[in-house]
């Protein structure tokens, strides 16, 4: 089992997290490339960094937390909120502009990717997740605590600078363009 779990622990840090800021950065640039400031604009520009917040948050929980059945839910809702969010992007979107093939695929991903994390925390904590639901023979733990082990300070460092420079900065950026755009209208 102990094997197991570092190559999920692995797979998460080194495939998922990187697949996640990829992502991110590419939706970017596809906004970017049809010029959502003068479409959606501030209204999806304003929704993005919500969802980018949903997600950065539930990442954060996963890397720095006791995988409990506390910070399952927690990331559960958060994955629930980013489902919920995306569904009025879509409709923003859809009613101001077209959305073009690369930009859908993109998007997939990004729907996907949320709920593949929640899934591979479960599978990091099964009593937990057992627990959460009622099931299973662990009590549940509602605490939210320090992971007894986590990332080192180089993996976290480069992976908060990552998400600064893939995703924080541009979608920011984004923002500002829709920003500016509205106010000139």
């Amino acid at each position: 089992m102990d094997d197991t779990n570092s190559l999920l622990r692995a797979l998460l840090a080194y495939a998922w997290a990187p697949a996640l800021a990829l992502a991110g950065a590419l939706d970017w640039a596809l906004h970017r490339q049809q010029r959502i400031e003068l479409t959606a604009g501030l209204k999806e520009s304003v929704l993005h960094l919500i969802m980018m917040a949903a997600v950065g948050s539930g990442l954060l929980a996963a890397l720095l937390l006791q995988t409990t059945a506390g910070v399952l839910l927690l990331i559960g809702l958060l994955a629930l909120l980013h489902e919920g969010l995306y569904l009025v992007d879509l409709k923003v979107a859809l009613a101001s502009r077209p959305i073009p093939l690369a930009e859908q695929w993109v998007h997939g991903f990004q729907h996907l990717l949320p709920w593949a994390g929640l899934a591979g925390m479960v599978a990091l904590a099964p009593g937990q997740a057992a627990a959460l639901i009622g099931q299973g023979i662990e009590p549940a733990d509602w605490s939210w605590r320090w992971a007894a082990s986590p990332p080192s300070t180089l993996y976290l460092s480069t992976l908060l600078a990552a998400a600064l420079m893939l995703n924080i900065v541009p979608f920011a950026e984004e923002w500002w363009r829709c920003l500016r755009a509205w106010q000139r209208r």
